[in-house]
């Protein structure tokens, strides 16, 4: 399931990933509170089953803002349950207030979704794919172990979202990607390190994966790579077959 909100915003800091994790969980939270607390309680570390992406609309970067018209927000996730709360919570936030800002609704709805029936298909990113090593060092498409560590994380995700080891062994192959640096930034780092920021580097472009199609209707449906809750790795079908 996949929904899509566009609210009003002229201005976002420029790490703004985690502003708009903060307004999905409190979409949720109003959605159903026992259920977010149970998700997000201070003992659970399991994975959240979603992934989202932000289009920013007739943006310009000044210093350390964004001056925009418009933002979009996709959310997606295989979790029906999920994402009833979430859209339940939506539907009361005709505004939303962030620090000093203020966002204005403008439409909300459901997106149609692709039915994935072949075991080769091709996925193109909706937010960037972030892939690191046990260290926390990114891992470049150009690297050896790039495409081991991705279908690593490609397992990971099918274990958390379906409870059980992928049908079969996946495999992803990078297509034509381009590198995004992205600057992000929260309490305790602001803390420790006045002024600067986390950064991660991603890549977006195309994928081309093979395996089971329930496995891929879930990469699909609930992200690819580290931090996909986090605003990396949701995916936009783009085709069957073919080479990448």
């Amino acid at each position: 399931m996949r929904v899509a909100v566009t609210y009003k915003v002229e201005k976002l800091p420029i790490a703004y990933r985690l502003v708009v994790l903060s307004f999905i969980k409190e979409a949720l939270r109003r959605g159903d509170e026992a259920y977010f607390n149970e998700l997000y309680g201070s003992r659970s570390r399991k994975m959240k089953p979603f992934s989202y992406s932000v289009y920013l609309r007739n943006f310009s970067v000044e210093r350390e803002e964004i001056r925009l018209s418009e933002m979009t927000i996709t959310i997606s996730s295989p979790d029906m349950t999920y994402m009833l709360h979430l859209f339940n919570g939506l539907q009361e936030m005709q505004t939303y207030q962030a620090g000093e800002h203020e966002w204005i609704r403008k439409t909300m709805k459901w997106l149609p979704e692709a039915s994935i029936c072949e075991d080769k298909v091709f996925f193109k990113t909706l937010s960037p794919v972030l892939v690191e090593d046990k260290d926390g060092n990114p891992v470049h498409p150009g690297d050896q172990n790039y495409e081991r560590e991705l279908s690593y994380f490609a397992s990971l995700r099918i274990q958390s979202l379906a409870k059980r080891e992928p049908y079969r062994e996946l495999r992803i192959v990078p297509g034509n990607l381009k590198r995004r640096v992205i600057k992000e930034s929260n309490s305790t780092f602001r803390e420790s390190q006045a002024g600067a920021y986390l950064t991660f580097t991603a890549y977006q472009g195309m994928y081309q994966c093979t395996g089971h199609p329930e496995d891929l209707q879930l990469l699909y449906q609930g992200g690819l790579g580290k931090r996909v809750s986090q605003g990396f790795g949701l995916l936009d079908y783009a085709g069957e077959g073919g080479q990448p």
